[in-house]
């Protein structure tokens, strides 16, 4: 009787094992599908969620189901669509795109793409921060990797600013290690340097140890790796550069001291802009813009929405509006998915009561 049963559940599962395969084949067919919609709205910059398309899927697919599967199907598809999303998300990052960021070969912003991307993929590299992002604004780039905030001595107002000038949306985030050195020409002493050229962040990160030398005089650049090839580029043994082990490898350099940086884990928090929001089931960090009424109370009004809806507030940080004297927009960052209705209905209240309003981007947060 043992052998006899065996052998009908044996076919059953060989019944189930025929179904797997026709479902794997059709789930095939609707990634494949799904990477044509990304490609579609790539094209005409749309975003890759659709709330409102997802909400008519799932009621159709109760509609079909069996009643006593209604809510089994609907889970099944809804996490068919999560899946869609994630294969769009991959479409929308194409291996053949260029990168673009602020310096040169060597930087920290560049070692943030290789980070993030890998060291394959193609760059660009500008000059200015704002460079990038007209850059992005013309096509000439795909994405571009901006520095956002150091962990010893806080944001970078320039790259706020950028956020709220330009219509782009953050779309992913690195945090890079920042290991300073101080470089020079082979042969170069330290009793020898007057002048120390470097970004002025590198300053501030490296504060202590340029205090123990006070007659040296700190000239401005515009990026680390940019003073570094500046240096290696001249038989000056009177000038030193702060940069990275990485600067000095490519263009020649020594490292006279290395490590030089106050803070022992000194990192900076490197942004990933894109043109098209970019939503995912895995997206855990929100950020947008906010401007309220210059008047009592209205702060704490804004802030309450997250704790209504039990959301985690990250960050906040204020900028001037640009508008008018003394007010101002701010920054913040809150724990939470744009496809969750706690999130939506904060975003919804922030947004009635905000003079300004800006949604800058749901992604994955690095918790490096």
């Amino acid at each position: 009787m043992t052998g006899i049963n065996n052998k009908e559940l044996e076919m059953l599962r060989q019944e189930i094992d025929e179904l797997d395969r026709q479902i794997l084949k059709l789930f095939e067919a609707r990634m494949a599908k799904a990477a044509e919609v990304a490609q579609y709205k790539k094209n005409n910059k749309l975003a890759i969620m659709d709330k409102e398309r997802e909400q008519k899927v799932l009621a159709r697919i109760g509609q079909l189901a069996n009643p006593q599967l209604k809510e089994h199907a609907q889970l099944l598809f809804q996490t068919i669509m999560d899946l869609s999303k994630k294969v769009q998300a991959h479409h929308f990052i194409k291996r053949d795109m260029i990168i673009g960021f602020q310096g040169l070969a060597g930087s920290f912003s560049e070692q943030a793409v290789r980070e993030y991307y890998g060291d394959s993929v193609a760059t660009s590299c500008f000059a200015d921060f704002e460079d990038v992002c007209q850059a992005l604004e013309a096509q000439e780039i795909a994405y571009g990797v901006l520095p956002l905030e150091n962990s010893s001595t806080g944001g970078i107002s320039e790259v706020y600013d950028l956020l709220s000038a330009y219509g782009f949306y953050i779309v992913g985030e690195k945090i890079v290690k920042v290991d300073h050195n101080l470089l020079v020409n082979p042969g170069t002493a330290l009793e020898s340097i007057r002048e120390v050229i470097s970004h002025p962040q590198a300053f501030l990160q490296c504060s202590n140890f340029l205090r123990l030398h006070p007659e040296w005089e700190l000239i401005s650049c515009s990026n680390t790796a940019v003073s570094a090839k500046m240096l290696s580029e001249s038989a000056n043994s009177r000038q030193a550069v702060i940069a990275s082990k990485r600067a000095a490898k490519l263009y020649g350099l020594h490292a006279l001291a290395e490590g030089i940086h106050n803070a022992a884990d000194n990192r900076t928090r490197f942004i990933v802009i894109g043109p098209q929001l970019q939503v995912t089931p895995d997206s855990n960090k929100v950020s947008l813009m906010v401007g309220i009424a210059h008047q009592p109370g209205s702060l704490y009004k804004t802030l309450s929405h997250f704790a209504n809806e039990g959301l985690n507030m990250l960050k906040i940080e204020s900028r001037p509006s640009k508008k008018k004297n003394w007010e101002y927009v701010f920054y913040i960052e809150f724990a939470g998915n744009l496809e969750t209705y706690a999130v939506q209905k904060a975003i919804e209240n922030i947004k009635k009561e905000s003079m300004f309003f800006k949604l800058l981007g749901n992604y994955c947060a690095d918790l490096s």
